[in-house]
């Protein structure tokens, strides 16, 4: 029997995607399903086909999966924040730990190899260490948790819709000291009439709340991106918020521009200070506020001693810690290394590594701005530097440029350390990698976000 678009079918749902969607075939052809749950027989109607599969939403659920859970959030069945909360937390980590090993099977031809069991995150709710949320006038209707409308809401996306805001009550994924903030901020806006920014006709004030924690010292900063400097409008917003102990720094990033990000060149300290301060291991990180930091602290000490254990550091080693951010991995390294050289594009975050070094007083490290797909070819300094043993590597989602991949190998270390968060991107690289003379010596994915369908995975190479 053939299917086509709008068919309505009954199925059971196999598996989940990488990406979150249920997985099933119906006469042989694949069907990725919206909201879907590993073991749910479900009635589905075909809204999209593509050449080789189908893409399709819940019509009926005739049984319920044998892992579902009542979601913790009241928010759950609207917001595009997380998507397993319904789901047993270890089905989420099998379904995780086997998505890389088809990742990496499909995309990067790798068969038959040997991945590790997944790791867990002990915290399944508040381990968020950053949250943005959105001002909008353009509130979404919520079908489980109707509301009334307000002329100003504050929180996510609905999955799928940018131009819509969902007016959050609380996030399960973020410390109560966020969700705190986040309700006193929307209330002082709506009783003070500031208007949010209309991302369809760029009119308006009020664009982001981004909300950082560090657990060091329980400190929080907050960021507030407006569309123009006006600190007089923030200033009933200043005074509540600076009320609250645990906030150390309240910044204002001036967003002008059209396009809808939190990060900008133009920025305001309107209390306290610049950054905080969080402790991995033996080693404190200033944060400041457009800094990469991993999302989950807990699980970061996780991941760097999964990185530390790999490079099997003898103290005679070079590192180069390529993508380094604001220096982490290289400094976590460096007391067993001889040499840790980093390499960085943001230059505010080469900035925060340098601290980050001599607050650590680490003596055997040094930094380089510049687009690894340009740097390590075109800038003269590293040129006269000693070439690595090791280079670790922690892209962004998309993984490797082709000029960077190609200059990476180029160095011919003896092992790659390559850490993901997207195991297709990853699975790509691998495999041009591997035509090099490299060998992966191990796979091992950790859980960073749990109720997410995002995976941390690390893989080691060597020749």
């Amino acid at each position: 029997m053939s299917i086509k678009r709008n068919d309505i079918i009954e199925v059971t749902v196999d598996s989940l995607s990488f990406g979150g969607s249920g997985f099933t075939r119906y006469n042989n052809i694949a069907i990725f399903i919206d909201k879907a749950l590993p073991g749910q027989k479900l009635r589905i109607k075909l809204f999209k086909k593509y050449k080789n599969y189908f893409k399709a939403g819940i019509v009926e659920i005739i049984k319920e999966s044998p892992y579902f859970l009542n979601p913790k959030c009241l928010h759950f069945n609207d917001c595009g924040g997380c998507s397993f909360q319904n789901l047993e937390y270890g089905q989420q980590l099998k379904q995780k730990g086997n998505q890389v090993k088809d990742t990496l099977s499909h995309i990067g031809n790798l068969k038959s190899l040997k991945i590790k069991p997944i790791i867990e995150a002990k915290e399944h709710f508040k381990y968020r260490n950053k949250m943005e949320f959105t001002f909008s006038s353009n509130q979404w209707f919520e079908k489980h948790n109707p509301k009334e409308k307000k002329k100003l809401c504050l929180g996510l996306h609905p999955k799928g819709r940018w131009d819509k805001t969902i007016d959050l009550e609380s996030c399960e994924i973020q410390s109560d000291i966020a969700n705190k903030i986040m309700t006193i901020t929307r209330d002082v806006a709506l009783k003070n009439k500031l208007v949010p920014y209309d991302i369809k006709k760029h009119t308006g004030f009020l664009r982001q709340l981004v909300i950082r924690s560090a657990d060091y010292n329980n400190e929080t900063m907050v960021i507030i991106v407006t569309s123009k400097n006006d600190e007089k409008k923030l200033r009933p917003i200043i005074e509540e918020l600076s009320k609250i102990k645990e906030i150390k720094s309240i910044i204002n990033n001036v967003n002008s521009r059209k396009a809808d990000v939190s990060y900008s060149n133009e920025r305001y300290l309107l209390h306290g200070e610049d950054f905080i301060t969080e402790k991995i291991g033996n080693y404190k990180f200033k944060i400041s506020s457009d800094s990469f930091f991993q999302t989950n602290s807990k699980q970061t000490k996780k991941l760097y001693d999964i990185i530390k254990k790999e490079a099997d550091l003898k103290g005679k080693e070079i590192i180069y810690d390529l993508y380094c951010g604001t220096g982490t991995i290289g400094i976590y390294l460096s007391k067993k290394a001889k040499k840790v050289y980093g390499f960085e594009i943001i230059s505010s975050a080469v900035d925060d590594a340098i601290i980050n070094a001599d607050n650590n007083n680490i003596k055997n490290t040094l930094f380089f701005q510049g687009d690894i797909k340009d740097v390590l070819i075109e800038n003269q300094e590293i040129k006269t530097i000693e070439k690595p043993d090791i280079s670790i590597v922690d892209p962004p989602r998309s993984g490797l440029h082709p000029k960077a991949l190609k200059n990476i190998l180029k160095l011919d270390q003896k092992k790659i350390i390559y850490i993901s968060c997207n195991p297709s991107t990853q699975a790509r690289d691998l495999k041009e990698i591997m035509n090099y003379g490299y060998k992966i010596k191990n796979i091992q994915p950790i859980d960073m976000f749990p109720h997410t369908p995002h995976i941390e995975s690390v893989v080691t190479l060597a020749k």
